[in-house]
């Protein structure tokens, strides 16, 4: 039976961790993800894989440095096909233990897309077909998506979100980064050690526009 005292749709780490709280207090729980695998936004194509990036980036800038504090490393050169496996076995491995958390929290796994049917009803629309579950609570924790801008086509060639960004095969000879959040900083900060030409745009006085001034200030200068 598809009956639940509570349905969490999202397993990033909103979602998975309300699950975990909410069966840890004898509560019959489930978890709606329409991704292959369970993590969310951050985990699957945010916070972790993009950190992954940034170490391969700080070990490259530290070894073309160690020179000057007498350590010879010789000629360094990037694989990036070996850069991005690393990456994507930090998010497989990542993914496989939070599946492990839900086995081990006796939280049902329903693959597919969430949808709301009324209060307390959601269909489960997967690749088998479609599935309700009925639930006395329901939490959305749905994650966030790239924001679009209507005059710009996202085509995965040469505009591109952070997603298509993330999983590139090559790095461009020159990017273009529209905004200087954190994401925009990350992403620059990367591809410009790994050699694009670089230039981020911000319509705001400073990057990191929503970081203390000063804070915002000391990047620019690294930039």
């Amino acid at each position: 039976m598809n009956n639940y005292d509570v349905v969490v749709i999202g397993s990033g780490p909103g979602g998975y961790v309300a699950a975990i709280r909410a069966s840890q207090n004898g509560l019959k729980t489930a978890i709606v993800e329409k991704d292959a695998k369970l993590g969310g936004t951050c985990l699957l194509r945010g916070c972790i894989p993009t950190k992954s990036l940034l170490h391969s980036a700080d070990l490259l800038t530290e070894m073309k440095e160690a020179k000057a504090f007498g350590i010879n490393p010789g000629d360094v050169t990037v694989d990036f096909g070996q850069v991005q496996k690393a990456r994507e076995k930090v998010v497989v491995k990542s993914a496989a233990g939070v599946a492990y958390l839900m086995k081990q929290n006796k939280i049902d796994v329903h693959a597919g897309l969430g949808k709301l049917i009324d209060k307390n009803t959601v269909e489960v629309q997967g690749a088998q077909g479609n599935t309700r579950l009925t639930a006395k609570q329901i939490i959305l924790a749905t994650g966030s998506v790239p924001k679009r801008v209507p005059f710009l086509k996202v085509d995965g060639v040469r505009v591109l979100t952070s997603d298509e960004l993330l999983s590139i095969k090559a790095p461009p000879k020159s990017l273009l980064v529209l905004g200087a959040g954190a994401v925009g900083v990350e992403f620059a900060s990367v591809f410009s050690r790994f050699g694009s030409v670089t230039t981020i745009v911000e319509m705001l006085d400073h990057v990191l526009p929503i970081e203390d001034e000063e804070v915002s200030v000391e990047m620019e200068k690294l930039l």
